[in-house]
């Protein structure tokens, strides 16, 4: 029997945890912000109960992809500076985006060339991708034709900003090609506070 622990590799689209982070902080009732161990640790245990049940162990490779560049090169902000250490002291490795302007962010897609490249080289047995954006629509189709998994963590919210109405939603397409899909927006609603158990820190 194999007793060789679960290798997962958890992928966050920055441009999507941005947005969602946005939402609870400023738009959601109970204005609090998303705990990043929190949902790392979510996240490898739900990988667990539907890639390897009955198993309780998984090495996890953490991986942020930031949707902007470097911004040690503009000069970081006080506010980025301990985002990016909340996100370090989680665990997370933090990738930048070189491929946009100064001013201009988006999806970063060495997300997807990093899976890619982590899974030619054996490196994992399933991954776990946050985002919403359909761009990473080949992410778990390429998976599946390697013979990797996919766990994907989405979201579906709306509220007004500036007199209109903002909706974000995971693309369908996306849903359709991963092999699990999970809705974090009803996860989120059982738990606001991390001592309670859920996502969120009111710290």
């Amino acid at each position: 029997m194999n007793k060789d622990p679960l290798r997962l590799f958890f992928f966050v689209d920055g441009y999507t945890l941005k947005k969602v982070n946005e939402f609870y902080r400023f738009h959601h009732p109970f204005h609090c912000r998303l705990d990043f161990r929190a949902l790392k640790n979510w996240a490898r245990q739900e990988a667990l109960r539907v890639f390897a049940p009955g198993m309780h162990y998984a090495l996890m490779d953490s991986h942020y992809y930031h949707p902007d560049k470097n911004p040690n090169v503009y000069g970081s902000s006080r506010g980025m500076t301990c985002f990016e250490r909340e996100l370090r002291y989680a665990g997370f490795q933090i990738h930048y985006c070189d491929k946009v302007g100064r001013d201009g962010v988006k999806p970063n897609m060495s997300l997807l060339e990093d899976a890619l490249t982590f899974a030619s080289y054996d490196k994992m047995d399933a991954a776990v991708l946050l985002t919403t954006q359909g761009q990473y629509a080949p992410f778990p189709d390429k998976l599946k034709m390697m013979g990797l998994p996919t766990l994907l963590l989405g979201w579906q919210f709306s509220y007004t900003k500036e007199n209109r109405m903002v909706r974000w939603r995971t693309d369908p397409y996306l849903q359709e090609l991963a092999t699990y899909y999970v809705a974090m927006d009803r996860v989120a609603e059982r738990g606001v506070c991390y001592d309670s158990g859920g996502l969120f820190s009111s710290r």
